[in-house]
């Protein structure tokens, strides 16, 4: 019987404004009405299955925040308004704001949440004339529906809820009230929910350091060049182990107050993890920890030894100075088909498809590894907006055909390491589960900015506290704790160019914020340095405009290097969004036209991706003005809409890129127009990735010898 462990990790920045006490944006409370509570319950319902869930303390507090009225968000507070006493400014911030969700899954299923986004779209996304043309009703209605389309299905059934999703449209401020207590109701359950079902052995419940920093580089960023030798690090050496220390300590005191026993396991944020970051871990109390299996062969190389000479799915023992840790390594493919893979599957295929990879492990580790584990450790709350209904059917059918599969056995982390001795570790290179090193947080000119920033206000704040013994010791208290928030891993992420986003210019302003905090703690000047922007900006969308027009050979490679120039890209690479794959299919998107065709030309992050993997066939998602799909082979195109075949044929050269032309006269018989698209990679009949993944490319083009105006 193969054991199965898995790790579902809940995590948001620390938002909370540290001058005013209100979050900068609202999604601790919508992810704790869609994401927190539902997943336990669905595991306590089976008494075969058995999950670790890993809360951020940091969020845990968050949470209390709201639940004690003791801090708000803006969606929140213009929710709260009734819509007849709004403005004008505050209406068009509904429109610019209320509509952060995904469009395919929690916008379009709602039809009055859908028209309400059409008005905006109509309106050519402005938000000032969409606020213009809207009545008080559907304003109130918005306000609504931006709420209600975050709480899970398994508290749709509530009376309350129940009766407004029933009523659809024509809210009243009564039915505005009582959905928010609804929503107070779900985030004060959250908590005593896990420790609830902990009690009863249903669950194991793991912690991350409080504020979720990058351990290995607040104890030395050095331990970057362990991965990446050659890495440009900050001019300043940030070498604080004390500060990784109080980070865990906090954690563990806060676990011991909300769920009345000792911690035991953590999830090191991102999975990050070295020898010095496992021997605080150790000295802390803590018996076991995680991190991926690229980590595993970095850590086999270090210790002089085959990188494929140990298994990721049995756990490990590291012995340090403070006694042993046992160690557990993801199973990045398992994991990552949950999380970035199955959400565009039929539910039944993806189930199977999982089921049917943990059955060929059984059999493969069942003569050579009998007491193998299989660590599947994943975000538990970002992917499931991009699954139908939130996931619902999904984790319904998984979790019930791992109940009844006399093959699989699911256990706690803690319980696997009773049941199956752990192996030696000699040695753990520093590294996360994202390309097992740093990059994302350091390196890039604006990460070693924001850490020299770091580094100069931790520097000021120990000379301050040293120099000043009998200073007010809560002011000193709040001051270390905007420092221990702008040591956590979120901010960095941000910056540089691996995660461009929408917010960027939000996250910069909230990890200044914490900065000068800690100055204005102390009485002391803030440097002007921290007035300025670290982020670069952003720009509106991941595309740049063409530039002209050309007519590129469609042979499926680049004929000569002109051949593309000046065409508009879509960069999927930045366009990643919040979660981060390690293993994208498609790196760049480029279009451009010339009198008669469209054209589009598609990179992969490997080379000839389509002619070397024969299962898998491009997709060309046509949305607007005539919908269709163009499905591309190693061997051209392989379907096409009606609309599309005799003198509106589709060119199709596949190679070490993709090359499509379509003729301009197949979607307008002007040949000029919008159309909006999006491109997909299929495998055995189900979408493996999406791009872009919210709303699609969209551009104009003229007719015959006119000018060319993108919309992008």
């Amino acid at each position: 019987m193969l054991k199965v462990a898995f790790l579902w990790h809940m995590h948001q920045p620390y938002y909370r404004d540290p001058a005013t006490g209100a979050m900068f944006l609202p999604w601790v409370r919508l992810h704790c009405l869609k994401d927190y509570c539902d997943l336990p319950a669905r595991v306590a319902r089976y008494d075969r299955l058995k999950m670790t869930f890993n809360l951020v303390p940091s969020l845990v507090e968050q949470i209390d925040l709201y639940t004690k009225n003791q801090t708000s968000d803006r969606l929140l507070d213009l929710t709260r308004k009734p819509a007849a006493s709004l403005d004008k400014a505050e209406k068009a911030e509904i429109f610019r704001t209320f509509f952060m969700a995904n469009p395919h899954t929690m916008i379009e299923p709602y039809p009055r949440y859908r028209r309400l986004h059409r008005k905006l779209v109509d309106c050519g996304m402005d938000a000032e004339m969409a606020a213009r043309t809207t009545s008080v009703q559907e304003v109130r209605d918005l306000t609504v529906w931006a709420n209600l389309v975050w709480i899970d299905p398994l508290f749709r059934t509530r009376p309350a809820l129940k009766r407004l999703f029933d009523k659809g449209e024509k809210f009243s401020e009564e039915d505005k009230a009582e959905m928010i207590d609804a929503e107070y109701a779900i985030m004060a359950e959250t908590i005593p929910t896990y420790r609830s079902l902990q009690e009863e052995g249903k669950i194991e419940v793991s912690f991350t350091p409080y504020f979720h920093p990058i351990l290995p580089l607040l104890c030395d960023t050095d331990s970057a060049r362990e991965a990446l030798p050659g890495i440009t690090l900050p001019k300043n050496r940030f070498s604080f182990p004390e500060d990784a220390e109080r980070q865990v300590r906090l954690a563990a005191e806060m676990y011991r107050e909300k769920f009345g026993r000792d911690l035991v396991g953590v999830w090191p944020s991102e999975g990050s993890i070295s020898e010095q970051t496992a021997a605080i871990l150790a000295k802390c109390g803590i018996k076991w920890t995680a991190s991926d299996e690229g980590v595993l062969q970095g850590s086999m190389v270090k210790a002089g030894l085959p990188p494929d000479g140990a298994s990721p799915h049995i756990p490990y023992c590291f012995q340090t100075p403070y006694g042993p840790i046992r160690l557990f390594f993801r199973d990045h493919t398992l994991s990552d088909k949950i999380g970035f893979v199955y959400s565009g599957w039929d539910e039944q295929k993806a189930v199977d498809d999982f089921l049917q990879h943990l059955h060929r492990l059984n059999d493969m580790l069942s003569a050579t590894q009998p007491n193998a584990v299989v660590s599947i450790i994943l975000d538990g709350e970002n992917c499931w907006e991009y699954y139908r209904n939130d996931g619902d059917a999904f984790l319904a059918l998984l979790f019930e055909r791992l109940a009844a599969d006399p093959q699989i056995e699911t256990l706690t982390m803690s319980e696997a390491l009773q049941m199956v001795r752990a192996t030696p570790l000699k040695a753990i290179r520093a590294g996360s589960w994202i390309n097992h090193n740093f990059r994302i947080w350091i390196g890039h000119p604006e990460d070693n900015s924001s850490w020299d920033l770091l580094w100069d206000t931790r520097l000021a704040f120990t000379r301050f506290k040293d120099a000043h013994p009998d200073f007010d010791p809560a002011r000193i208290a709040a001051a270390e704790k905007s420092l221990l928030v702008a040591e956590g891993s979120d901010w960095n992420w941000w910056y540089g160019d691996e995660h461009l986003g929408l917010q960027n210019e939000v996250f910069d302003q909230i990890y200044r914020a914490h900065l000068s905090a800690v100055y204005s703690a102390l009485d002391l000047e803030i440097p002007k340095a921290l007035h300025l922007p670290i982020s670069t900006g952003l720009p509106e969308s991941y595309a740049t405009e063409p530039e002209g027009t050309a007519t590129p050979i469609i042979d499926g490679r680049l004929t000569h290097y002109y051949e593309w120039l000046g065409a508009g890209k879509f960069d999927c690479l930045k366009a990643g969004g919040t979660m981060h794959r390690s293993g994208r299919i498609i790196s760049l998107i480029s279009y451009i036209s010339d009198d008669t065709h469209v054209y589009l030309r598609i990179d992969f992050a490997a080379k000839r991706y389509l002619v070397d993997n024969r299962s898998a066939l491009l997709k060309i998602q046509m949305l607007n003005p005539r919908p269709g799909e163009v499905l591309c082979s190693a061997d051209g195109a392989v379907a096409v809409p009606e609309w599309m075949t005799g003198t509106h044929s589709v060119q199709c050269g596949i190679g070490d890129i993709a090359e499509i032309g379509v003729p301009k006269a197949a979607f307008f018989s002007s040949g000029r127009g919008e159309i909006f698209f999006k491109v997909g990679i299929q495998e055995n009949g189900e979408e493996i990735e999406i791009w872009p993944q919210g709303d699609p490319i969209r551009f104009r083009f003229s007719g015959q010898g006119e000018e060319i105006v993108w919309d992008l």
